[in-house]
């Protein structure tokens, strides 16, 4: 079966309004895909995709396409990334963590688990971006939405062990994109922020007249939301995670990935816990950035991503 419907085309916003009446309850994102004949070359690409990813991909997978784009096509790519990265990988199981990555022999290497973030709702949501409107980045709020999935995932992670379908002597990792929520990273990535309570770039007032002043990353343990709860943004400081192996993080949709197999996973990172009980060597994941921490406070980047080009 084919990843898209044949909805027809559309040229113009017009006809892409009437088409999003005749389906209400698809996502935007999936119709546009879907009909824009502007599009035709990443939807063929798209397609591409799928008969890589469809023997892996759970019954449900067509139908919550069409309803949730963002996450679907995230685990989407992240599936091919993976098949065309030269791993291998397991049959879906019911209930289980989205990826099972294998050996060439066949031996269990990691599960992997994935997830999108959006802007939410309510008080804490990331506000929309107003084009043509001078914005500020909106950090905390974009923390809170990351910090709130990587905690559902780790709850759903201790629901598997508990299960038995994930063992305790098995890495686990979170795989994490943030593209719905639109707004550019300011600066470091928000992944390290949230993981490891990196606040902001902050120079001494005492230093500032010296010809080569020292700055320094300040700390932020927790960010407090409107409701006035505090949110930890200390995930792997926390003896609590170390079932987690390591996150990979993605700020891109997938029309704005790498599309060439040997590109894609390249706007990746890849950061491992310090304190995991199943650790992960470095370079498991051959692709991307790559950001660990040596046990002494210090977050260092081990490895830069390649270049790669970028979609027109």
């Amino acid at each position: 079966m084919k990843l898209f419907e044949d909805l027809g085309e559309v040229k113009n916003n017009e006809e892409l309004a009437n088409l999003q009446k005749k389906f209400p309850a698809y996502d935007i994102s999936y119709i546009c895909q879907a009909a824009d004949t502007s599009r035709r070359e990443a939807k063929e690409w798209m397609e591409e995709l799928w008969r890589q990813y469809e023997p892996y991909a759970d019954t449900q997978f067509l139908n919550d396409f069409k309803k949730q784009f963002t996450q679907r096509s995230w685990e989407l790519y992240l599936g091919a990334t993976l098949l065309n990265r030269g791993f291998k990988l397991g049959k879906h199981i019911s209930s289980g963590p989205d990826f099972d990555l294998r050996s060439g022999e066949n031996k269990r290497l990691a599960w992997i688990e994935a997830v999108a973030a959006e802007k939410g709702s309510g008080s804490d949501k990331v506000p929309d971006i107003v084009y043509g409107t001078v914005q500020n980045v909106p950090e905390e709020a974009m923390l809170l939405r990351i910090a709130n999935v990587l905690d559902k995932k780790f709850k759903k992670y201790q629901a598997k062990l508990t299960s038995g379908i994930v063992k305790e002597n098995e890495p686990y990792v979170i795989a994490v994109n943030r593209s719905a929520i639109e707004h550019v990273e300011p600066g470091l990535p928000l992944i390290l922020k949230s993981l490891f309570g990196i606040g902001h770039l902050t120079l001494p007032i005492k230093s500032i007249r010296q010809e080569n002043p020292e700055s320094f990353w300040s700390s932020r343990p927790a960010i407090g939301k409107r409701s006035g709860k505090d949110v930890p943004m200390l995930f792997f400081e926390y003896r609590t995670h170390s079932g987690i192996s390591a996150v990979i993080y993605c700020i891109d949709n997938i029309l704005n990935s790498p599309r060439s197999p040997e590109e894609m996973g390249e706007n990746f990172i890849i950061v491992h816990n310090p304190l995991a009980q199943n650790s992960l060597p470095y370079g498991f994941f051959s692709f991307g950035e790559e950001w660990a921490s040596n046990g002494d406070g210090y977050i260092n980047k081990i490895r830069e991503r390649k270049n790669w080009n970028k979609p027109d």
